[in-house]
């Protein structure tokens, strides 16, 4: 059985990507700093050094990652890794983690609710990358508006969203570590 296809091959690029992208570095940089008066105006992304072309190219990245249309996703490599042989268990028991790990988190209750019932943080997720990032989903585009240009409150959404983008981007980066290994460990690498 092989442990690698180009799908496998193509997440490890993509999540490689992710990690070198100009936002994640951006990030990197602490302590981050807020224009509090270009967010009071409307300007949900007005940090220091943050440009909103990075943080589009990181989401861009990312959508490949979480669709499963490509097969390069979150989801199905997961259930390619599902197949893999015993002895790739502890590899295939931290992707599993990984995955189990990040749903558990989306389906957290988000510190920003669109509803009056409460939002889980992966509808939370949903409305900013489907509703103007990565998309423009006609059910999405209204909230997404209200969400980025609401005043001193989208500095929060903003804080939410970037957490969620945290969670993301650690599931990828774990399960391609772990896969690169088994890869290497069972000789194809």
């Amino acid at each position: 059985m092989t442990l690698r296809n180009a799908n496998v091959d193509e997440f490890i690029l993509r999540a490689r990507k992710l990690e070198k992208s100009a936002f994640w570095q951006w990030q990197n940089q602490l302590p981050i700093h807020a224009d509090v008066e270009a967010i009071a105006a409307g300007n949900w992304l007005a940090y220091k050094g943050l440009r909103e072309e990075d943080l589009e190219s990181f989401c861009l990245t990312l959508r490949l990652l979480i669709q499963n249309r490509d097969g390069l996703s979150i989801q199905r490599i997961s259930q390619f890794v599902a197949t893999w042989p015993e002895e790739q268990q502890a590899h295939k028991a931290a992707i599993r983690t990984a995955v189990d790990s990040l749903n558990e988190r989306l389906d957290r209750r988000c510190m920003v609710s669109i509803h009056k019932a409460g939002t889980t943080r992966r509808e939370f997720f949903e409305v900013l990358f489907y509703g103007g990032l990565v998309h423009s989903d006609p059910g999405k585009r209204a909230s997404y508006a209200a969400l980025v240009t609401a005043g001193p409150f989208s500095g929060l959404v903003f804080s939410a969203f970037w957490a969620i983008l945290c969670d993301f981007r650690n599931c990828i980066q774990t399960m391609a570590h772990h896969v690169a290994k088994a890869v290497i460990a069972g000789g194809e690498g």
